[in-house]
């Protein structure tokens, strides 16, 4: 059978495309590999940085920034539990608790909130909080408790203190070394 003359193909054309040499897909496999290695590389950081987060929240330490920030926190919160007190005392009696221990004896409190852990005394026996009762119609912004502690910056280790008013504010800032 022969082919009829119109639908012949010239002698230098081909039905079949020519073969582009491979590897045009190779970049993309490399792109891929490092988008995903990258990933990869991020995933287990998330997981190491959220178990660091977590470890310092279980254990606050004073000597970084994150444990002092914490360590405050549940001082500030326990210096409201003692003004509550205080001031429930001050209902109950009609004067202020002489001293801390006086909420102890009566009851009013659990000896733990008496010491935290922003203390530099180890011991749970230690009274952490410098209580100055108020006078009689003393206004609100009133110190009444206050804890000095000292934060490690660097290589410096400056004090700081935490106060608790009279109406159950908590304030934080720099103090002055007492003697």
């Amino acid at each position: 059978m022969s082919v009829p003359p119109n639908n012949s193909l010239p002698n230098n054309s081909s039905p079949i495309p020519p073969a582009h040499p491979s590897g045009g897909g190779k970049g993309w496999k490399l792109f891929g590999f490092g988008c995903l290695g990258l990933f990869l590389l991020l995933a287990v950081g998330g997981v190491l940085l959220v178990q660091n987060v977590k470890s310092k929240l279980a254990n606050p330490q004073k000597n970084d920034i994150v444990g002092t920030v914490i360590l405050t926190s549940q001082a500030a919160l326990q210096g409201t539990q003692l003004q509550q007190a205080i001031a429930a005392y001050h209902t109950q009696h009609n004067t202020y608790p002489k001293s801390l221990i006086d909420l102890y004896t009566d009851g009013s409190i659990d000896g733990k909130l008496l010491h935290n852990a922003l203390d530099d005394s180890p011991d749970p026996a230690h009274i952490s909080w410098r209580y100055t009762p108020p006078d009689e119609g003393a206004p609100g912004g009133t110190v009444i408790l206050e804890e000095q502690y000292h934060v490690t910056v660097g290589s410096t280790t400056p004090p700081d203190k935490l106060a608790i008013t009279l109406d159950g504010k908590s304030m934080s800032g720099a103090a002055k070394e007492s003697p």
